[in-house]
């Protein structure tokens, strides 16, 4: 998926009761966070940070909001205090939800430090839990980040250890896609992962599978919007170039392209018709 798309994908999250029922400041600060009110959880936090029984839930929440405010701002600043609140954590001190919560705000550090091989190893470990603990939604958008962080680390790696990466990576996408056929994530990167892989017949087929069965999904649009990008800026030149031998701005690849362009136009307009 995009960075662009990443982003606007995982900016919200599931939203806690309603503030008028939290019973205390931790718990207002943690409604605060899951309603994207990042600045206003910090200084919620804070007044319990002090507190010797709450102090390492409440560091939590300030420096998983400090990573949200660095993806909107961009502020350096926030990103390292975050990594530096986060690392001196003693996840002995967590419940075992916060646990997972902790791991994955590392790993998301670690990815938006442009460290994407690390954000991928911790990921992939918390998964499991993360599948366990999570509410749906918020799973979903895990599957977001690790997709993104798993996608970057196979692509800088060449050779054997590239298709390694990629087959590791296809495998746990389906295995996701399995559990969850209506996941938007799981639907996406496991395209992207068997093109990684090298079959590109695979990534196609999914990609046609994944967009029709968008249509009934809630967010499906999205989806759609993003399959169409990956199909006809990646996919389709790169099948092209493996059907014709050529680069894609060869005769013979530009007419095959144009061909396949027309083959998923004319399925998207017969599943999509209701659109």
């Amino acid at each position: 998926m995009t960075w662009r798309a990443l982003v606007a994908a995982c900016i919200a999250a599931l939203a806690w009761p309603g503030l008028a029922s939290a019973q205390n400041p931790l718990e207002q600060a943690r409604s605060l966070y899951n309603a994207g009110q990042f600045e206003a959880a910090i200084e919620t936090a804070s007044s319990w940070s002090s507190k010797p029984a709450s102090a390492a839930s409440a560091a939590l929440i300030t420096a998983r909001a400090r990573l949200e405010l660095f993806r909107k701002a961009g502020d350096p600043n926030r990103l390292a205090t975050a990594r530096t609140e986060l690392a001196a954590l003693d996840p002995h001190a967590l419940a075992p939800q916060e646990v997972v919560e902790w791991e994955i705000g590392l790993a998301s550090a670690l990815f938006l430090e442009n460290q994407p091989g690390p954000a991928a190893e911790m990921f992939t470990t918390v998964l499991p839990a993360a599948r366990a603990r999570l509410a749906a939604t918020e799973f979903e958008k895990f599957l977001e980040w690790w997709g993104a962080a798993a996608s970057q680390a196979a692509a800088a790696l060449a050779g054997a250890s590239r298709a390694q990466a990629f087959e590791k990576f296809r495998a746990t996408a389906a295995l996701e896609l399995e559990r969850n056929p209506f996941s938007r994530s799981a639907t996406y990167w496991s395209v992207v992962a068997s093109r990684g892989a090298g079959d590109l017949e695979e990534a196609w087929n999914k990609a046609v599978a994944g967009w029709i069965r968008a249509g009934s999904q809630v967010e499906g649009r999205a989806l759609r919007d993003d399959l169409e990008t990956f199909v006809t800026q990646t996919l389709i030149p790169e099948r092209a170039q493996t059907r014709t031998g050529q680069r894609p701005e060869g005769r013979a690849a530009g007419t095959d392209i144009a061909a396949l362009t027309e083959e998923w136009r004319a399925m998207t307009s017969r599943w999509g018709a209701e659109d």
